[in-house]
């Protein structure tokens, strides 16, 4: 039996001694840190839809969380790291929705799942378009160590592995060596002209709706990406 000082968990290669009277506060306390930060992310998510990331506080955000600043700043050093995290969950939520999308939809042909990618962007965008254009502004100005980078991102790796597989796809390997755009190359320069400042500086500008921009980027694809490589 083991005493109150001897609890150890073997992980192959490592045991660890922690005492057993320890081990039930520190459970509550990482509960604890879980929770006041999900209480955070969502009143910091739900304030800067509202009054805009440049016009919230640290200060407002710990009040209507009712949470201690000390708390808040314990795990938040500034805005800028609050926006990551929010922007880390609103990518994972996009690239769940993607993954499942492609995997309903496994026997459409490669330019219509294509297309349907796009379109998801397209929707969050749209969506989300203020925040994340804000959100990234913010964290370019307060991190110095590239976290706010979208092209260093999980999200734009998942988005243009998945888009350069479906475009090779869609022209075949051979074409891939011939007439058509290198597959990666492709799939990065269709996301950066989905950016949020690019995607609505030319719809504003054109005064285009978001149905007929979906429409602009699947007459796109079709042109580009097409087997037989026409034009």
């Amino acid at each position: 039996m083991l005493t109150d000082f001897e609890f150890f968990v073997n992980t192959n290669t490592v045991n660890l001694t922690i005492p057993r009277w320890n081990r039930m506060s520190i459970r509550h306390e990482r509960k604890d840190a879980m929770e006041n930060r999900q209480l955070i992310l969502q009143t910091a998510n739900q304030l800067f839809q509202e009054h805009g990331v440049q016009s919230v506080s640290m200060h407002q955000i710990a009040k209507t969380a009712g949470v201690g600043q000390a708390t808040l700043y314990r795990r938040y050093a500034h805005k800028g790291d609050l926006c990551f995290d929010i922007l880390q969950q609103y990518g994972n939520h996009l690239v769940e929705r993607v993954a499942t999308y492609l995997d309903n939809r496994r026997q459409e042909p490669p330019l219509e799942r294509l297309n349907g990618i796009l379109e998801i962007w397209i929707d969050a965008i749209e969506e989300k378009a203020d925040l994340i254009v804000a959100m990234a502004s913010k964290m370019a100005l307060d991190c110095e160590d590239g976290r706010g980078n979208f092209f260093l991102s999980p999200m734009y790796r998942m988005f243009r592995d998945r888009m350069s597989e479906l475009i090779l796809e869609c022209i075949g390997p051979k074409a891939a060596q011939q007439k058509h755009p290198e597959p990666e190359l492709a799939a990065h320069t269709l996301i950066c002209s989905i950016s949020p400042a690019g995607y609505f500086h030319i719809k504003n500008e054109k005064n285009y709706s978001k149905a007929r921009m979906k429409e602009h980027y699947r007459q796109l694809c079709e042109l580009l990406f097409r087997a037989d490589g026409a034009v």
